[in-house]
């Protein structure tokens, strides 16, 4: 048992990306007032969308909007759970338009 708990905790933090999502934990925030986004663990961006060379993900939406999806990811930073983000897929910057929180609930 406490070999296969070493052995988990070797394990590098996985991230997954695909034509207009992005799965992992976040690992940047850029708190922008008009502009805020998110990098995700090994800067993963998705497919159909430009993240730039760093994975930068910002938000779509109104000020508001994008305040209430950043305060979002924000908790979902400091408490270390899987998230999934879903954007455009129009190969222009990447903007999120949703997020899901997909691991560490229970």
């Amino acid at each position: 048992m406490k070999k296969s708990i070493c052995l988990l905790m070797l394990l590098p933090a996985i991230s997954i990306a695909g034509p207009n999502y992005a799965t992992g934990k976040v690992t940047s925030l850029y708190a922008s007032g008009t502009d805020p986004g998110i990098r995700i663990t090994g800067n993963a961006s998705p497919s159909q969308c430009d993240g730039g060379t760093y994975g930068w993900l910002f938000f779509s939406g109104t000020e508001q909007q994008k305040q209430w999806m950043y305060s979002t990811a924000l908790a979902m930073s400091l408490s270390g759970k899987t998230l999934t983000v879903y954007t455009n897929n129009n190969g222009e910057r990447c903007r999120i338009y949703n997020i899901q929180v997909t691991g560490g609930l229970n």
